[in-house]
């Protein structure tokens, strides 16, 4: 009878195995075809998840990005012009047996080159750039950058999962792109379609990436800014070096030039206190002290 009774709770409850969902979706292949780096705070805000489960948006990189761009010192330009040129490549995998709602969606993540066809129609012309991100692309995929698979449902066209590890490229400097690897990442997608999905990518940079990948980029962008902006020897009724009183480049010198020789080296901004205030870590997750960021991103179809 026990034995009955329980058939009949099974049947009338719908009980489910304890087996996870396998994956045997169609694979769409996608190209980031587009960066919203936060100029400002509502940006930073809308570009960002919660990551540490307080219930708040985690950003702090992205509002450092914002306060920037208030002083003429943004970085979504420069990162855009990157993305159209080939500079930077992203690619993603999706594989799910419908868009607007699934029981169980796959999603992955890769750093790309050996894009085809060339990104640009005129070298010389930024608006005739970004041909590989048309919806043809095609591309090679750096195999050691995939990130960790998310798999998640696709609940009213949204999905939204945790990646342990996902790597992500930005260029602050105009010739260096930079990998970033986000740990304790989440990713969520909407506007999922077969040739497009808007999306955020969100995660936490370690301090070793802070130290050796991010401080020395700033550096070497802001040391770009001052090379390229003043001129030596000084010119009559200018600032030291050359630069304009007021201008961006001068404001750097300013800023981190503690040396004097008209230069913005690493370890000077490494020992800012305006920098180390800045990019301190903002979140703890899983024992990991973390630097929030999050990025806005546009995928188009692509294959690799």
């Amino acid at each position: 009878m026990k034995a009955l009774a329980m058939c009949a709770i099974l049947v009338f409850t719908g009980c489910t195995s304890d087996e996870p969902l396998a994956l045997d979706g169609t694979h769409y292949q996608y190209v980031v075809s587009d960066l919203s780096i936060p100029s400002n705070n509502t940006m930073a805000r809308d570009n960002g998840l919660d990551l540490d489960g307080d219930k708040t948006v985690d950003n702090q990189l992205g509002m450092v990005f914002g306060a920037l761009a208030g002083q003429g010192l943004g970085v979504g330009e420069t990162a855009t012009e990157a993305l159209l040129r080939g500079g930077l490549v992203m690619l993603a995998d999706l594989e799910t047996n419908g868009f607007d709602d699934t029981e169980i969606s796959g999603f992955t993540t890769w750093l790309g080159d050996d894009l085809s066809p060339a990104p640009c129609l005129d070298p010389t012309m930024l608006d005739t750039c970004g041909q590989h991100l048309r919806g043809n692309g095609t591309f090679s995929v750096d195999q050691d950058s995939a990130s960790h698979q998310m798999t998640a449902p696709i609940v009213n066209g949204v999905f939204v999962d945790k990646a342990v590890f996902l790597p992500v490229e930005l260029v602050l400097d105009s010739d260096t792109p930079i990998r970033l690897d986000l740990r304790a990442a989440r990713v969520r997608l909407t506007e999922i379609t077969e040739t497009r999905i808007t999306g955020v990518f969100a995660g936490g940079i370690t301090q070793g990436d802070i130290d050796n990948a991010v401080i020395p980029e700033v550096a070497s962008n802001c040391d770009r800014i001052v090379r390229n902006e003043c001129n030596q020897p000084t010119p009559a009724g200018s600032e030291p070096c050359g630069c304009v009183a007021g201008s961006r480049a001068n404001t750097l010198r300013n800023l981190f030039d503690n040396n004097r020789n008209c230069r913005v080296e690493t370890n000077e901004v490494a020992t800012n206190s305006l920098v180390q205030s800045l990019l301190k870590t903002d979140i703890r997750v899983d024992g990991q002290e973390l630097l929030s960021f999050g990025v806005g991103v546009q995928l188009a179809r692509a294959s690799f």
